[in-house]
């Protein structure tokens, strides 16, 4: 997506975990998954926490609307 953006909405650190509401939006223009170009936007909703550790990246837990970004983006290409 060369026109990917990333707009967090709210970010929380508490301890050594750090949650993050974003959207991820951009234009379908190169293989996604498997799934060929299709032009179209996208609009990818999610909510991340994240463990960090000495300063990394220890653990990840996550959800997002890609599935059913995936399922809209299948069924246009039809």
């Amino acid at each position: 997506m060369p026109d990917m953006k990333v707009m967090i909405y709210e970010q929380v650190a508490e301890g050594d975990l750090v949650t993050t509401r974003k959207n991820i939006s951009g234009t379908h223009t190169g293989t996604l998954l498997g799934l060929a170009p299709t032009g179209h936007r996208i609009s990818i909703d999610v909510i991340d926490i994240v463990r960090i550790k000495n300063g990394k990246y220890l653990e990840h837990w996550g959800v997002n609307t890609l599935p059913e970004v995936l399922t809209e983006l299948k069924n246009a290409s039809k």
